[in-house]
């Protein structure tokens, strides 16, 4: 039976997505990053071509500085490529200024990073409606969202007034979550997002993601971690800043945990990881 579970698991071959074929919300073509230090240039992303498919859990893997994060923060329009176009949901946000670049981003992504950079000063529920509000949507109903939200992930009314040093690791990094999506993003790009958590809260936070993706929300996760990565149906290999492969894992089930843990494990040995 298990063996059966595995060979049904194994349908899709290793190889990387036609991005002239694929229904996409980013699509690259050519994506370079260079970064000059001391006189000399190191290519970072080297003409790279990538198609994040609509509603997929993307997950990018690679060893230290293979580019990951470059990657993450040039599809999201953080950061600027050297040369290449993004191509966002139909829009080419390497056109763009800074300016209209930081719209573009409050209104089409959602970040998650290993360190939740939330104001000291304000408390977790006002964290999460500052960065409501610039939706532009009714306060009333920003707040109905907030606390909609905040009940998905476990996050109770009594703790709406709290600051961030009154809480637990797990607990701002659900918080942290519920900040990237309460304004409805196209895509939630999360970095190293259970990095900083222990096994308990990183399942309960990948376990959150998962949800978002059977509801049909576009994730791009960075992760060097296996576990974490098996959460995702579709893993990329980076390597000196080009994708090497890929591969189909599926939609997450649990109780496949294992045959999944050692399908991913076998792909990057192939990949030298």
């Amino acid at each position: 039976m298990e063996e059966q579970m595995t060979e049904n698991l194994i349908q899709s071959n290793n190889m990387v997505l036609d991005t002239n074929t694929c229904d996409y919300v980013i699509k690259t073509d050519g994506l370079c990053k260079t970064f000059s230090t001391g006189g000399v240039q190191q290519h970072v992303l080297n003409n790279l071509d990538l198609c994040i498919v609509k509603g997929d859990f993307t997950v990018i893997m690679g060893n230290s500085g293979s580019g990951k994060s470059t990657l993450l923060y040039a599809l999201s329009g953080m950061d600027k490529p050297s040369l290449g176009v993004i191509d966002f949901d139909g829009e080419e946000i390497t056109k763009y200024s800074n300016d209209k670049l930081a719209k573009f981003r409050r209104a089409n992504c959602g970040f998650i990073f290993q360190e939740v950079f939330l104001n000291d000063n304000m408390s977790v529920m006002d964290n999460v409606l500052a960065a409501g509000y610039l939706s532009g949507l009714p306060r009333k109903q920003v707040y109905q969202t907030a606390c909609n939200y905040f009940d998905k992930v476990g996050i109770p009314q009594e703790m709406y007034k709290k600051f961030p040093s009154q809480m637990s690791g797990g607990e701002l990094q659900r918080v942290g979550l519920v900040r990237a999506i309460i304004n409805d993003p196209k895509v939630v790009f999360a970095d190293e997002p259970t990095g900083a958590l222990n096994s308990a809260n990183s399942i309960a936070v990948l376990d959150i993601m998962n949800d978002l993706h059977k509801e049909g929300k576009s994730i791009v996760m960075v992760t060097h971690d296996m576990r974490s990565a098996i959460r995702g149906n579709r893993v990329l290999y980076l390597k000196d800043g080009v994708i090497l492969n890929e591969i189909s894992l599926g939609d997450y089930d649990k109780e496949q945990e294992k045959q999944r843990l050692d399908k991913l494990k076998s792909f990057l040995e192939e990949m030298g990881w």
